[in-house]
C-alpha cells in the first residue's frame, strides 16, 4: 500500500547563518522547516536556504538560467515581477532551466507562475512543497523537454494549471500529494510525452481536466486516489496514447468522463479501479476504435452511465455490479460480463439509443438483480451466437441465465425463446463432448439425439410451443394414413378396408383408422391384420405421447 506524503501544517525559523547552495553561492540566511502530519506528529525537520524574492526577480530579468533547489521562497509572483519591471499582464516570462528540487514556496496570496515561459532543457520541481496560499500555472507554456512535478507536495490552497501548455517532453507528477484544495488541468495541452499521474493522491478538493488534449504520449493515472465531491475528465480529446486508471480510487464524488475521445486502437483502462457511490458519466463517448476494459473493478451504489456511447468494446469481466449500470450505447462491438455479480440492475433495453450491438458475453454471471434486455429488441440470439471465444456450453448456460431473468420478471414470451436455444446449445454441447469418447460409445447416443432433436424440438420446441404440438399430431397421423394405404394395394391390412375401393377412399379409410388408433380410441368395427398388428400399437404409443406432451405445453402456457 502506498504511503502517502502529506504535509498538513509545518513551522519556520529563520536563522542568520549561511546557507550554501549546490552551484557554490551562498544565502545569508537558513530557514529551518518542520513539517507535521494532521496529527502534528513530526514528518521531518529540513533546512532551506532563504532567497529574497527581489534577487530572484532580478536572475529572472537578466535571463540567466535559475536555480532554487533546497530553497525556501515566499511570495513569489510573476504578476508582481511584470508590474515591477512595467511588462503588460499577458507578456510571457521567460525561465530559463528552472530548477526547484526539494525547495519549499509559500505565499500569502499566491504562488504566481501564471503566463511563463520555461525555456531551455529542462523544468524541475521534484520534492517542492507548495505551502500556504494558491498556486498558479495559468497559461504557462513548457518547451520540449521533461518537465518533473515527482514527489511534490500541496497544501489547502487551490492549484491551478489551467491552459498550461506542455509541449512534447515528459510530464511527471508522480507521487504529488494535494489536500483540500481543488486542482484545475481546464482546457491543458499535453504534447507527444508520456504523461504520469501516476502514485498521486489529489486530496478533498475537486479534480478538473475538462476540455484538456493529449497527443501521441501515453497517460498513466494507475494508483491515483480522489475524494473530492466533484471529479471532470469530460470532453478530454485523449490523442493516440494508451490511457490507464487501473486500480485508480476515485472516491464517493460525481464522475464525468461525457464526450472523451481516443483516436485509434487504442485501450482506456479501469482495471481494479473502485468507483464510489455517486455517478459516473461516460456518456457520448467517441472510442469507435478503442477498447474500456473494467475488470476485477469495484462498483459501490451509484450509477454507471454509458448512454449513447460509441466504442468498439466494454470489458467488465470478474466485476461486483453492485450499481445500476446504462448500457444504452449507440455502438458497440462487444459488451462483457464474464464472471461479473449483478446485484442491481443492469440496462440494455434501447430506448432512445440506437442500440448497435454485435456481441453480449454473459458467461459465468451470477444474476443477483435485473438485466434488462429484450429477446428481439435487442436481437438476443445474435448477440450470444456471434461470440467467437466462448464454448457451446458457454453459450447454452448464458441463454439459460436469460431464461431466468425473463421468467422473473414476466417476460414469458421471451423466456420460452431463450430456453428454446438453451436446450439446442446444451445438446450441441453434449454431442461435441463424445467427439473425444469411443466410437461404440457415440453409435449408441446417436438414437437419443435423433429422439431428442425429433420429438422435444421439432415438434414442440421444448413443450413451449402448443400449437407446434397439434401440427405435429396431424403430421404423424397423415403419415401413418399414407403408410397405410401404401401397403393396401397387395394384401388386406385393416378388415374394415377393402381392396377394391380406390385409392382415395383407401386413403380417407386409412385416414380413419388412424385417428382412431392414434387417440387410441378403438370403436371395434376396424382392426389391424399382418404385420399391421406391431404398427399399429407403435402408433397408439405415439398418440399417448404426442397427447401428454400436448397437454403439458398447454397448461405451461395457459397457466401463465
Amino acid at each position: 500500500m502506498k504511503i502517502y506524503r502529506f504535509i498538513h501544517s509545518y513551522s519556520i525559523k529563520i536563522l542568520k547563518e549561511e546557507f550554501q547552495l549546490s552551484n557554490g553561492d551562498i544565502l545569508e540566511r537558513t530557514a529551518k522547516i518542520s513539517f507535521n502530519d494532521a496529527h502534528n506528529n513530526l514528518i521531518e525537520r529540513r533546512k532551506y536556504g532563504v532567497i529574497d524574492k527581489e534577487k530572484l526577480y532580478e536572475l529572472i530579468n537578466s535571463g540567466k538560467e535559475i536555480d532554487v533547489s533546497n530553497c525556501y521562497v515566499k511570495n513569489f509572483s510573476l504578476s508582481d515581477y511584470k508590474y515591477k519591471y512595467k511588462l503588460s499582464k499577458e507578456q510571457k516570462v521567460d525561465l530559463k532551466n528552472f530548477t526547484a528540487v526539494q525547495s519549499l514556496f509559500e505565499s500569502e496570496k499566491s504562488v504566481d507562475f501564471s503566463n511563463a515561459n520555461f525555456i531551455g532543457e529542462k523544468t524541475d520541481f521534484s520534492g517542492t512543497h507548495f505551502g500556504s496560499g494558491n498556486l498558479s500555472f495559468y497559461n504557462s507554456e513548457f518547451g520540449d523537454f521533461p518537465v518533473s512535478f515527482i514527489n511534490t507536495s500541496y497544501s489547502e490552497g487551490n492549484s491551478n494549471f489551467q491552459y498550461v501548455k506542455f509541449n512534447n517532453g515528459n510530464v511527471n507528477f508522480e507521487d504529488a500529494t494535494f489536500q483540500n484544495g481543488d486542482v484545475s488541468f481546464v482546457n491543458s495541452y499535453f504534447g507527444d510525452g508520456f504523461t504520469n499521474f501516476k502514485n498521486i493522491h489529489f486530496g478533498n478538493g475537486d479534480v478538473n481536466f475538462r476540455f484538456s488534449t493529449f497527443s501521441k504520449g501515453n497517460i498513466t493515472f494507475d494508483k491515483s486516489v480522489f475524494n473530492g465531491g466533484d471529479i471532470n475528465f469530460s470532453k478530454i480529446d485523449f490523442g493516440e496514447g494508451k490511457v490507464d486508471f487501473r486500480r485508480v480510487d476515485f472516491g464517493d464524488g460525481d464522475l464525468d468522463f461525457q464526450e472523451i475521445e481516443v483516436k485509434g486502437k487504442q485501450k482506456i483502462v479501469f482495471r481494479r479501479a473502485k468507483f464510489g457511490k455517486r455517478n459516473t458519466s461516460f456518456r457520448d463517448l467517441h472510442l469507435n476504435e478503442s477498447s474500456m476494459d473494467f475488470d476485477e473493478a469495484e462498483f459501490n451504489n451509484g450509477k454507471v452511465d454509458f448512454f449513447k456511447a460509441e466504442v468498439k468494446s466494454i470489458s467488465f469481466s470478474k466485476c461486483l455490479l453492485s450499481c445500476y449500470i446504462d448500457f444504452r450505447v449507440d455502438s458497440c462491438d462487444t459488451i462483457s460480463l464474464k464472471q461479473s455479480i449483478v446485484q442491481d440492475i443492469v440496462d440494455l433495453n434501447p430506448g432512445l439509443s440506437k442500440m448497435k450491438l454485435n456481441k453480449l458475453n454473459l458467461s459465468g454471471v451470477r444474476n443477483m438483480g435485473d438485466i434488462f434486455i429484450s429477446w428481439d429488441d435487442n436481437r438476443v440470439l445474435d448477440l450470444i451466437c456471434n461470440q467467437t471465444d466462448t464454448s457451446l456450453h458457454d453459450k447454452a448456460e448464458q441463454f439459460r441465465l436469460l431464461k431466468e431473468e425473463f421468467r422473473d420478471t414476466g417476460r414469458y414470451t421471451d423466456e420460452d425463446k431463450a430456453y428454446i436455444y438453451f436446450k439446442r446449445f446444451e445438446l450441441k454441447d453434449h454431442v461435441e463432448s463424445l467427439k473425444k469418447e469411443s466410437l461404440i460409445k457415440r453409435i449408441l447416443y446417436y438414437p437419443s439425439y435423433v429422439f431428442q432433436k425429433i420429438i422435444f424440438d421439432w415438434m414442440g420446441l421444448y413443450a413451449t410451443n402448443p400449437f407446434r404440438v397439434i401440427f405435429s399430431i396431424l403430421v404423424v397421423n397423415l403419415l401413418f394414413a399414407i403408410l397405410y394405404t401404401f401397403f393396401m394395394n397387395d394384401t388386406n391390412v385393416i378388415s374394415c378396408i377393402s381392396n377394391e375401393l380406390s385409392i382415395t377412399a383407401k386413403f380417407f379409410e386409412s385416414l380413419y383408422f388412424s385417428a382412431i388408433t392414434f387417440f387410441t380410441i378403438g370403436y371395434g368395427e376396424c382392426v389391424p391384420l399382418g404385420f399391421f398388428k406391431i404398427i399399429a400399437p407403435i402408433q397408439g404409443f405415439t398418440g399417448v405421447f404426442l397427447m401428454s406432451y400436448f397437454t403439458v405445453a398447454f397448461v405451461r402456457k395457459i397457466l401463465r
